[in-house]
């Protein structure tokens, strides 16, 4: 699968196979949900292996759902999703209307970009990205303004079906993953040497992120509408660890982060003796609540909630993954205000599946 540019982990989601979503630079080579109005999806078994219907277009297969930590997860797969090792369905974002956005990934490798609210079934979309198959959607804002790159080295912006391309600071390639509703955009830019984040303001302002330690190697990845930021930077020990910035202290144009202790990792069932290797921070709500997941020594990646304002971490996988040749992953990558999650995990046959999960079904 793909490579990054560098050195930086991108999301690695076994340990034979590179990462099916980068989360990391790209090589430039390479081609708020109101839950009480949704009483149906209480009656959980209604919606195992069933198709939601839609007005017309692609669907997503609901594959059933399951509790763990408080949440019930709805797993599903997009349109496209493969089905061998590697393969599958991947949601990278959410919105704080509750639109997830991600990508199908299909057994021949090729990307099929979509948006879709599992909760409002006529809201599927598939995304045209200049027609490219290697092109990757991360973002997406209440506005349905989705962001990513589109697999040639370029930051995109996808809104009412116009595709926006840019490199900014300068850079010679670019990923944007996460977007505000204020159309805030953060990502990464390959700069000379150096790979530093970037909080695109408007058209007329960049901010540059520094990490804030090590080589200058920054993944922003998510903001919410306070400025609040969160991502990852490669440190001096060569492994990815997260970070928070606020951009009211930004000056002069730069921006750097401020290093988060990383987990201390519980005991999971069938990891006997697992210890902590790196961390990702993907996203952040407006209450500062973040999410990310971590990698331990055995290969496998646990999703978590973090709370930038007290440091706090709680643990939370979905519950339907399963180990595959020792590995099982779950990976959280999006949060609403109200506290929805999304993200993908690993089956028993390393095919990854995605999923939404709430408070609010039990």
């Amino acid at each position: 699968m793909y490579k990054t540019i560098r050195s930086t982990r991108g999301r690695d989601l076994k340990p034979t196979v590179d990462s099916l979503e980068g989360r990391a630079l790209l090589n430039a080579a390479m081609p708020k949900v109101d839950f009480h109005k949704h009483a149906e999806f209480r009656h959980h078994a209604e919606f195992r292996h069933h198709k939601l219907p839609q007005t017309g277009g692609p669907t997503i297969t609901v594959l059933g759902t399951a509790q763990a930590g408080g949440y019930t997860f709805l797993n599903f797969n997009g349109p496209n999703a493969g089905t061998s090792a590697g393969a599958g369905s991947n949601d990278n974002g959410i919105a704080n209307s509750g639109t997830v956005v991600g990508f199908d990934l299909d057994n021949a490798g090729a990307f099929h970009n979509f948006t879709v609210n599992p909760l409002h079934p006529r809201t599927f979309r598939s995304l045209n990205i200049n027609g490219s198959t290697t092109a990757q959607a991360f973002g997406v804002n209440r506005e349905g303004v989705v962001v990513g790159t589109d697999g040639n080295g370029n930051a995109f912006t996808l809104s009412r079906g116009k595709v926006n391309t840019f490199i900014p600071l300068g850079g010679s390639s670019a990923a944007a993953f996460g977007i505000n509703d204020h159309g805030e955009i953060v990502g990464q830019t390959m700069l000379n040497q150096t790979a530093p984040g970037f909080l695109q303001v408007n058209s007329h302002e960049t901010i540059r992120i520094d990490a804030p330690s090590g080589p200058d190697t920054v993944n922003a990845q998510g903001i919410n509408n306070r400025g609040r930021i969160v991502g990852f930077y490669v440190g001096t020990d060569g492994q990815d660890h997260g970070f928070v910035a606020n951009q009211k202290d930004a000056r002069n144009g730069q921006l750097t982060g401020t290093a988060v202790a990383d987990p201390v990792i519980p005991n999971v069932p069938g990891e006997p003796g697992a210890t902590f290797v790196f961390s990702q921070i993907l996203a952040v709500n407006d209450r500062g609540i973040a999410v990310g997941y971590y990698g331990d020594s055995t290969g496998s990646q646990h999703g978590f909630i973090y709370n930038t304002n007290t440091g706090h971490y709680t643990f939370l996988d979905d519950p339907s993954q399963a180990f595959s040749n020792g590995v099982e992953v779950t990976q959280i990558t999006g949060i609403t205000d109200s506290g929805e999650i999304t993200g993908f995990y690993s089956d028993a046959s390393g095919v990854f599946h995605s999923f939404v999960a709430t408070t609010r079904w039990r």
